[in-house]
C-alpha cells in the first residue's frame, strides 16, 4: 500500500464505531456511549477529519423507493495512458447518473454504479460514452443490481460478527417524496453530518419541521443510514470486490445470511447478468482475502460455480442521490 498505515487508539475507534452506526449522532451522545467528555469527542472527530481518516459523511438511501434502477458497469482498458484514464474517470465522475466510481486492479480497471430511471436511460448514457471512448475499452460488462445490502465496518472495531440490522434496497415499490423531501436527501447524501440548523436553512424550514420530515423518511425506509467515509487504506486495509457465479440458487438466503454476519463484508448484492451475487469486503491483505474466500467456498461448495476478484484501490465518487 502506498499510504502510511495509521494506528488508532481505543478511544478513536470507539468514536468511529458510533459514527459508523449513525453519523448524525451528536458529540454528547457519542461521548456518553464512548465514555468520553463531549469536548474530547469533538476534538478527536476534527482530528480524524483533518488527518484524512474520515473523508466525509454520506447517507444510505433506498434508491429503489425513489424510482431508480441500479446498474454496475465494469470496464477493462486498452491503448490508454494515465492521462486518458484520468479523462475517462472525469467523464463518469461528473455524470449525474453515477453514484459510485472506483479504479481497480484485476479483471476490470474501472467499476461504475449508475442509478437511472430505466434501461433506456442507461443505454443512451453508455452509448454516448462509447462514442467518445470505445477505442480505449477492451472489455465491458453491465449487470443490474437487483438487491443491495449495506453493512457497517464491524471488523474495524474488533467484532467477530456483524449483528446490526440489515440495511438494503431492491424490489420495493416507488415511494412518493415531495420536493422538500428530495432537497433534504440531496443535502444529506453528501454531508450526512450536516447540523440540523444548517440543513433547515438550506431547505427553508424550521429545525423541528426538518427533524419531523427526516423521521418520516427513515420510518418509510427511504433514508436508511448515515455513515462516515472511512479511509481504510490509511488504517492498513485493502478493499476487494468479489463477483460470484452460482450453480445452485436454493441456498441464496443462507448465503446472504452468512455474508451479513461476516465482519469484513461491507456490501453484499444480488445481480442480474454475467454474475449472480457479489460482496465488497475489506481485509488486511491477500492472505486474509484467501482465508475468507476459502471458507466461503468450503461452506457453499455445492452452490458456487466460480468467482472473479478485483482489488479496488481508489474511490473517486460515492453518493446515493442521483441528480
Amino acid at each position: 500500500m502506498s499510504e502510511k498505515v495509521l494506528e488508532l487508539d481505543a478511544k478513536d475507534k470507539k468514536i468511529l464505531e458510533q459514527l459508523d452506526l449513525d453519523a448524525r449522532h451528536g458529540s454528547s451522545e457519542i461521548a456518553r456511549k464512548a465514555g468520553l467528555r463531549k469536548d474530547a469527542v469533538g476534538y478527536r472527530i476534527r482530528r480524524l477529519e483533518k488527518s484524512g481518516v474520515i473523508k466525509g459523511y454520506y447517507s444510505v438511501l433506498n434508491i429503489a423507493k425513489l424510482g431508480f434502477e441500479t446498474y454496475k458497469l465494469m470496464l477493462t482498458f486498452q491503448n490508454t495512458t494515465s492521462g486518458i484514464e484520468k479523462e475517462v474517470i472525469g467523464y463518469f465522475a461528473k455524470s449525474p447518473h453515477v453514484g459510485w466510481l472506483v479504479s481497480c486492479d484485476g479483471k476490470y480497471n474501472l467499476m461504475i454504479v449508475c442509478w437511472v430511471r430505466n434501461g433506456a436511460v442507461l443505454d443512451q448514457f453508455f452509448s454516448e460514452f462509447l462514442t467518445e471512448y470505445a477505442q480505449y475499452v477492451r472489455e465491458r460488462d453491465i449487470i443490474q443490481i437487483t438487491e443491495n445490502h449495506s453493512c457497517p465496518k464491524s471488523y474495524l472495531f474488533g467484532k467477530e460478527r456483524d449483528e446490526s440490522p440489515d440495511v438494503f434496497y431492491g424490489g420495493e415499490p416507488k415511494c412518493e417524496a415531495d420536493g422538500t423531501d428530495l432537497k433534504i436527501m440531496q443535502e444529506l447524501a453528501n454531508d450526512a453530518r450536516m447540523p440540523l440548523s444548517e440543513l433547515a436553512g438550506k431547505v427553508g424550514l424550521t429545525g423541528e419541521a426538518v427533524a419531523y420530515r427526516l423521521k418520516q423518511l427513515k420510518k418509510r425506509n427511504v433514508v436508511q443510514a448515515f455513515r462516515p467515509i472511512i479511509n481504510t487504506p490509511m488504517l492498513g486495509y485493502q478493499y476487494y470486490n468479489v463477483l460470484f457465479r452460482l450453480q445452485r440458487f436454493e441456498n441464496l438466503e443462507e448465503i446472504f445470511a452468512y455474508f451479513k454476519q461476516h465482519p469484513n463484508v461491507i456490501y453484499f448484492v444480488k445481480y442480474l447478468g454475467t454474475h449472480d451475487i457479489g460482496i465488497d469486503l475489506e481485509v488486511k491483505g491477500p492472505e486474509e482475502l484467501r482465508t475468507v474466500l476459502r471458507r466461503i467456498k468450503d461452506t457453499f461448495s455445492e452452490d458456487i460455480e466460480s468467482y472473479d476478484t478485483v482489488l479496488v484501490y481508489q474511490e473517486h465518487k460515492l453518493s446515493y442521490f442521483p441528480n
